[in-house]
């Protein structure tokens, strides 16, 4: 699992992983190589935005970051043995969204988790998701329900979080769970068991 954002959930991610997996006939969570990517600018949106239809002066890097992951550490993933059935690119917010981007470029992960993706910051990437015929989804999505409710103020309620997120669906398979009782900040941490059993089932073939 590469799994962006790493300052903020690596020690977390990799901790539950590695309890989990001791018993892995109850968790249904395999030993697993998780690999951190943390930010080296504040700038979130100029670090996981894709430059189509993004501002130009948040100078967008989202498309060489995810070259940077394809050329220069997947080779490096499969040299220390890793599955490449079971690569899995992980983001929440900002790059979640960066995770979406990645499934509709083809990227040559085999599966991918969005949590929380500020999909606000670009609709149509909904629509760029590729259609297929899998049995078995390879896109996880988990937003909370307390992203878009009433009583947020309103320029966070017009991101619509949860309808963005719902959407998703419309264009095929995918995995969706809605936390109830989770936040924006929250939803990440309440997510991660069942993000790790995502990233540890073995896909069906389309």
């Amino acid at each position: 699992m590469i799994l962006l954002d790493a300052e903020a959930y690596f020690n977390a991610a990799a901790e539950m992983a590695q309890r989990l997996a001791r018993r892995t006939a109850k968790t249904r969570i395999e030993p697993m190589l998780i690999v951190g990517v943390s930010l080296t600018s504040p700038d979130r949106q100029a670090t996981f935005r894709f430059p189509h239809g993004a501002d130009p002066s948040t100078a967008p890097q989202g498309r060489q970051l995810l070259d940077r992951l394809v050329h220069d550490v997947l080779p490096l993933l499969a040299a220390e043995g890793a599955d490449r059935a079971r690569l899995t690119l992980m983001g929440h917010s900002m790059s979640g969204l960066f995770v979406l981007e990645a499934r509709a470029a083809a990227a040559p992960f085999a599966r991918y988790i969005a949590i929380s993706p500020s999909i606000w910051a670009n609709p149509s990437v909904i629509n760029a998701q590729p259609r297929g015929s899998r049995s078995a989804s390879d896109l996880f999505v988990v937003v909370g329900a307390q992203e878009e409710t009433d009583n947020l103020p309103p320029a966070h309620l017009a991101r619509r979080m949860v309808s963005n997120t719902l959407s998703l669906q419309e264009n095929g398979a995918v995995t969706l769970n809605v936390l109830a009782d989770e936040d924006h900040g929250s939803t990440p941490y309440a997510s991660l068991p069942a993000a790790l059993r995502f990233a540890s089932q073995r896909l069906a073939a389309g």
